[in-house]
C-alpha cells in the first residue's frame, strides 16, 4: 500500500510540473558571451519580468531598467486585464523579491532595448534564469512570439 501511495504521489508531482518549461541554458556560461554581473543587493525586483539595476558612479545614481527576453509574468493595477492577473501579479511581485532576498548575483546577458527604453536581458540569479525560477511557481511563461502575449485571465 505505501509503495502505492509513493507511486500515485511522484505521479502527481509530475503532472503538476507538465507545464513547466525546461530550465533555459546559462548563456553568460558560453565562451565570449558578454555578461554583466551585479550584487543582488543592486538590483530591484519591479515585477517579474522588469529588473532595476542601480549603480552608484562619480556622476550620481545610474539606473538601468532591465527587461526579461523572451518571458512574462502577470501584471498589477491598471495594466492587468483582470481580477485574477492583478493578483497573480501581486503574487509575482512578491515571490520575485523573495527571491532576491536569498540570491547573491544577479547576471545579465544584454541585447538592445525594447520600445519603453528598457534594456532586453536573459537574467540570471545564482546562475538560475529567473524566468524559469518563477514558472515552477506559475508565475511565468515563456513568451515564444513578440505579437502574441501569454495570457493570465483563463
Amino acid at each position: 500500500m505505501r509503495l502505492f501511495l509513493s507511486i500515485a504521489c511522484l505521479a502527481i508531482s509530475a503532472c503538476a510540473q507538465s507545464d513547466l518549461p525546461p530550465e533555459p541554458d546559462n548563456l553568460c556560461e558560453q565562451p565570449g558571451a558578454r555578461c554583466v554581473s551585479a550584487p543582488v543587493r543592486d538590483v530591484l525586483a519591479v515585477d517579474g519580468d522588469t529588473f532595476e539595476l542601480q549603480r552608484l558612479t562619480d556622476r550620481g545614481t545610474e539606473r538601468i531598467r532591465l527587461r526579461l527576453i523572451g518571458w512574462d509574468s502577470p501584471e498589477t493595477g491598471n495594466s492587468a486585464s483582470c481580477a485574477a492577473e492583478d493578483e497573480l501579479g501581486q503574487q509575482v511581485e512578491a515571490r520575485a523579491r523573495a527571491l532576491f532576498a536569498t540570491a547573491q548575483t544577479l547576471t545579465f546577458k544584454p541585447e538592445g532595448t525594447d520600445r519603453f527604453g528598457r534594456t532586453r536581458a536573459h537574467v540570471y540569479l545564482d546562475d538560475t534564469h529567473i524566468g524559469w525560477l518563477l514558472a515552477k511557481d506559475g508565475l511565468s511563461k515563456p513568451w515564444l512570439s513578440e505579437t502574441v502575449k501569454p495570457t493570465w485571465c483563463e
